[in-house]
């Protein structure tokens, strides 16, 4: 039954121009011709991913599996690895912490109607026995009914290894995973129904609510949606702010501690105040300023992303490879450093033994923490002005567009819900 769905569901949004709707079934179309089982190991970067996939897979293979890597950022999208998978491992460190995102993300895998989810916690040899019966206890109670296991050890007979291997086996047995996958892609077609169901719903709402009961008017809701783009970019930028200020108080606390340690060790402090605290606190700028810039990037490229999927007709916006933000050596002797962002360039002063050790460090970390404001708010300003310039280009090509057929609501709406509705019911029978 899933090939006719198939055609049913791209046939529905693509008369009523669902476009985003009509990628995904081609996607979901794509994940059924797939001739091998396919289960994607999710992490954050350095979590032990590849360790994992190499010490599961072996020597011998795991017959009719393809087990793969997923890079994922918990401050970005969902991980589109979730949604074009049979199966999904979340990779979980014991040494790290459990936070909202890996919850969301189980949350993202469960609603894509992933077939087998576990999660796997590594790096347990770092922690002592009571230790690890803590962090596993911790992590259970917040995964809910879904599967969680133990990393893999470095020998083919390591218990934890056969039991991840007996995982893969048992949750898709190979005679099975034909009518496993059938299934997902079905539960997922029924998703895209009802969501354009729910779409069209609230559509024929608003324009009852804006236009006393007339027609739709198809333009004054696409410019609406615009607005909302607009509206999330601004929030995503907020977000991004918070992230840089959350690092930038931490380092400065760090700074802090480490030229403490540094100080109490100095056998001559009146020498390590004129000689050595300039020099560690240069190095200090310029490991926050690499480090910001980072941060920076990672944040605008997630965010970049973000914008291409919600506008898949229009050409993403290109991420530059680097910022300017930059610590350098002054050229006189009456500063300790200068910042260097587009915007302009500010000298450093030299602290002062007076101020005390605090004081020197939130003063020298405050010059270059407000470029790196200035900075951040200067660094989406072109992706706000492409968002612009694509809403300026949808107007003109509205302008010129005549006797174009609108969506009928009312049909998408009563056509999408019988479809969903049949899916599900086949699914349940």
């Amino acid at each position: 039954m899933t090939p006719r769905w198939l055609r049913e569901v791209a046939r529905l949004a693509a008369e009523h121009g669902r476009t985003r709707t009509v990628a995904a079934i081609e996607r979901l179309a794509a994940a059924r011709e797939r001739p091998i089982w396919r289960v994607t190991v999710v992490g954050e970067p350095g979590v032990g991913k590849s360790t994992l996939v190499s010490r599961v897979v072996g020597r011998e293979g795991v017959p009719g599996l393809d087990l793969v890597e997923a890079p994922w950022e918990p401050g970005g999208p969902p991980s589109a690895a979730v949604t074009d998978t049979d199966g999904v491992l979340l990779v979980v460190p014991a040494t790290g912490l459990w936070g909202a995102a890996q919850s969301r993300l189980l949350e993202d895998a469960i609603a894509a109607h992933v077939t087998s989810l576990a999660v796997v916690v590594t790096m347990l040899d770092r922690l002592t026995a009571a230790e690890r019966g803590r962090v596993l206890t911790y992590i259970g109670a917040r995964m809910g009914r879904v599967v969680l296991l133990s990393g893999p050890g470095p020998t083919q007979e390591d218990p934890a290894r056969q039991a991840i291997r007996a995982y893969l086996a048992d949750s898709a047995p190979v005679t099975e995973r034909a009518e496993l996958r059938a299934r997902r892609i079905a539960a997922q077609l029924a998703d895209q129904c009802t969501a354009m169901a729910t779409s069209a719903t609230e559509t024929i709402a608003d324009a009852r609510r804006v236009h006393s009961g007339q027609s739709i008017d198809r333009r004054s809701h696409r410019a609406r949606t615009w607005e909302l783009l607009r509206s999330r970019l601004s929030a995503r930028q907020l977000a991004l702010i918070g992230r840089v200020g959350d690092t930038l108080r931490a380092d400065r606390a760090a700074v802090r501690t480490r030229l403490e340690s540094d100080l109490a060790r100095a056998g001559d402090q009146a020498a390590w105040w004129s000689t050595t605290l300039p020099t560690l606190l240069h190095a200090e700028l310029v490991d926050q300023a690499v480090r910001a810039e980072h941060l920076i990037l990672t944040g605008i490229a997630t965010d970049a992303q973000w914008l291409a999927a919600e506008l898949p007709d229009t050409d993403p916006w290109q991420l530059p490879e680097t910022l300017v933000l930059r610590v350098d050596r002054p050229s006189t002797d009456d500063s300790l450093a200068t910042v260097t962002t587009p915007a302009d360039q500010v000298r450093v002063p030299i602290p002062d033994r007076p101020t005390g050790l605090t004081k020197a460090v939130e003063h020298t970390t405050a010059v270059l923490i407000n470029q790196i404001w200035r900075l951040l708010d200067s660094a989406y300003e072109p992706l706000f002005t492409d968002l612009a310039r694509k809403q300026a280009a949808w107007r003109e090509s509205e302008d010129s567009t005549t006797e174009e057929p609108t969506t009928n609501w009312h049909t998408l709406a009563r056509s999408a819900t019988a479809l969903a509705g049949t899916i599900n019911a086949a699914l349940r029978g």
